[in-house]
């Protein structure tokens, strides 16, 4: 049976029905030297998934300048650990790990994705296929070819085309900036779940906010978190001004905008990441921060899914 990945998957279960999801903790460490301190990070991850990768490296910088997540290169060496996986897997006799992929439509956007992913999966060893239909398919025909697919046992993977780089969450303050389904919903259940739970969470204290939100009161919620997540799809709706010190900021938003300076399109995310960089404890780029890192994720998932390791 197929796995279904729709939107961002922070949870996954292992065969034996245990619920086995952490987000990756980042763990800082502050020796004050005058105006700078030097902060440390290191990753940890549970035994059968990781969401993001810490970068296990320390620099010395000035307390008010953010540690970029690069998710271009952790996304890396989490695609050189599946290839390594894959290659392992096929030795032992086993079937080659397969991705079905669903585009509905004909949003230039979404095809730009789907090709990144095809184009992954075929790095790491992963076979893959693309199922193209129109966007005026009905809700039960396309219910219908998942249905298909699921119960086809050479698909591994399922992905219906519609990110985190992971902190410490339990007990923090989070502001999710978005209410879509595939992003500010299901990352703020996730976060304020309760951690004992079958399906654990983050133990985060949650404020979702979203475009229609008045920019004086998002600015209240956001100086009180931890942690910002943005998905709300509005370029420089976050400054520095609206952030406190050390704080976490994960940016989700794609938006093509025309570069002054050229003339040409370029992608931004919701983040004044030039200004907010400054102020800000760690910050994710848009692009080459969450998007990696959901391609490199949906091919671990992938690779699991066939090991029998999740469902």
């Amino acid at each position: 049976m197929a796995s279904t990945f729709t939107g961002i998957r922070l949870l996954q279960r292992t065969k034996n029905g245990i619920a086995n999801a952490r987000m990756t903790t980042w763990s800082r460490s502050y020796h004050t030297d005058m105006a700078c301190s030097r902060m440390a990070f290191q990753s940890s991850r549970s035994s059968k998934e990781f969401l993001s990768r810490g970068l296990q490296t320390s620099r010395m910088f000035c307390r008010s300048k953010a540690q970029i997540i690069s998710g271009t290169n952790l996304a890396k060496e989490i695609k050189k650990e599946i290839q390594k996986d894959v290659e392992s897997w096929l030795s032992l006799g086993n079937q080659r790990p397969h991705l079905s992929v669903i585009l509905v439509g004909d949003d230039q956007a979404s095809h730009t994705y789907v090709k990144n992913k095809i184009k992954a999966a075929s790095t790491v060893g992963i076979s893959s296929e693309v199922l193209l239909r129109p966007s005026n398919i009905t809700q039960d025909e396309l219910l219908d070819i998942i249905s298909k697919l699921n119960r086809d046992a050479s698909v591994s993977g399922l992905l219906v085309q519609l990110p985190l780089p992971g902190i410490e969450t339990f007990g923090k303050n989070v502001v999710v900036a978005g209410r879509s389904k595939n992003v500010g919903m299901p990352i703020a259940m996730l976060l304020h779940t309760d951690g004992r739970h079958e399906r654990p969470g983050g133990d985060a204290t949650v404020t979702i906010t979203h475009r229609y939100t008045p920019k004086a009161l998002l600015k209240r919620h956001t100086q009180l978190a931890d942690i910002i997540i943005v998905a709300a799809g509005i370029p420089k709706l976050i400054t520095a001004d609206m952030i406190k010190e050390g704080a976490a900021i994960i940016d989700v938003g794609i938006n093509h905008i025309e570069d002054p300076a050229t003339g040409k399109t370029i992608i931004v995310g919701d983040v004044d990441l030039e200004g907010v960089k400054e102020k800000a404890g760690v910050i994710t780029p848009v692009p080459g921060g969450v998007g990696p890192m959901t391609v490199a994720m949906l091919l671990k998932n992938t690779l699991m899914a066939a090991q029998k390791l999740i469902y």
